[in-house]
């Protein structure tokens, strides 16, 4: 449980305090071996908030999943993976691991700065990243977080040209995209920033518990007064066309001639960087109904 870095846009880290404590390996295999001999479990996702702060720990779990056939998803850090050793990342693969979350957040080192993601995150680590997963056959799975003030405008172009890179890199990877909404619990620059251009959090428990505020806290039509619908659509229009050019790997639905459209009808506007009012393709990826892992699992 927890988390020991303290990104200041994520909500755990007020509740944590960069505290993180975790289960045994043997009482983790334990609880796994108890689900699949007794519910036939053959899918699994850990959801601590860093499964793989530490990689013995990490690597003795997967040891012990090998053989079980069980695929599996986990959530860490760019910075922590690129450390594992080729023995540990061979385990993880072995075992079962099909897709690893990460939290990439931006393609700019001085954003990430601003968001105090810590550690050594940057760009080249992401980009490090998603070639060394390819070479073991595990799908990154990466979050982003865009239309940062004070210029959500550049946040937003800047962090499209380096997705782009990424694909390039490997173009299995997994893309989350999220609008920035601030953390009550933080006097960073950010939320000073968001502060000045008229954000205001909630006062009251019924303000918190409202659907404005849920709507804002799952961080895809946050409504702040930065993101305006120019951006969202943007935004959304990008999330569109790249989920048809390079079509989710995890969907075993999704093959042949189907497959072939979507990369044919959104082919010619990723080359082009064409990304507005792509309804030919909402359309279609609403009739064949489109998955993302980011909310049907991977």
């Amino acid at each position: 449980w927890g988390c020991p870095f303290a990104c200041n846009f994520c909500a755990i880290v007020p509740l944590a305090k960069r505290r993180w404590s975790a289960e045994s390996p043997q009482r983790v295999d334990e609880v796994i071996t108890y689900l699949q001999q007794n519910y036939g479990m053959n899918g699994l996702e850990f959801h601590d908030m860093d499964f793989f702060v530490k990689e013995d720990r990490a690597a003795e779990i997967a040891e012990r999943m090998i053989g079980k056939d069980i695929r599996w998803w986990g959530l860490g850090r760019v910075d922590t993976m690129l450390t594992y050793s080729d023995a540990s990342m061979e385990k993880l693969a072995r075992s079962g691991l099909h897709m690893l979350f990460m939290g990439a957040e931006s393609g700019d080192d001085e954003t990430l700065k601003l968001m105090n993601k810590g550690g050594k995150s940057g760009a080249a680590q992401t980009l490090a990243i998603v070639e060394r997963m390819k070479h073991y056959g595990i799908v990154p799975e990466l979050s982003f977080v865009l239309g940062t003030p004070p210029d959500p405008v550049a946040s937003v172009e800047s962090t499209v040209r380096f997705i782009r890179k990424v694909k390039q890199v490997n173009p299995d990877t997994e893309l989350v995209l999220y609008m920035y909404t601030p953390v009550a619990e933080f006097e960073s620059p950010l939320v000073q920033e968001a502060i000045a251009q008229g954000f205001r959090f909630p006062q009251t428990l019924e303000e918190w518990a409202s659907n404005e505020w849920s709507e804002k806290s799952m961080r895809r039509n946050p409504g702040t007064p930065w993101s305006e619908d120019p951006i969202r659509r943007k935004i959304r229009n990008f999330e569109t066309v790249v989920n048809a050019f390079y079509p989710t790997s995890t969907d075993i639905r999704l093959q042949g001639a189907m497959r072939g459209l979507l990369k044919a009808l959104g082919g010619w506007r990723y080359k082009l960087e064409f990304y507005s009012a792509p309804y030919e393709l909402k359309v279609l990826q609403k009739l064949i109904q489109y998955r993302r892992p980011e909310t049907t699992g991977f």
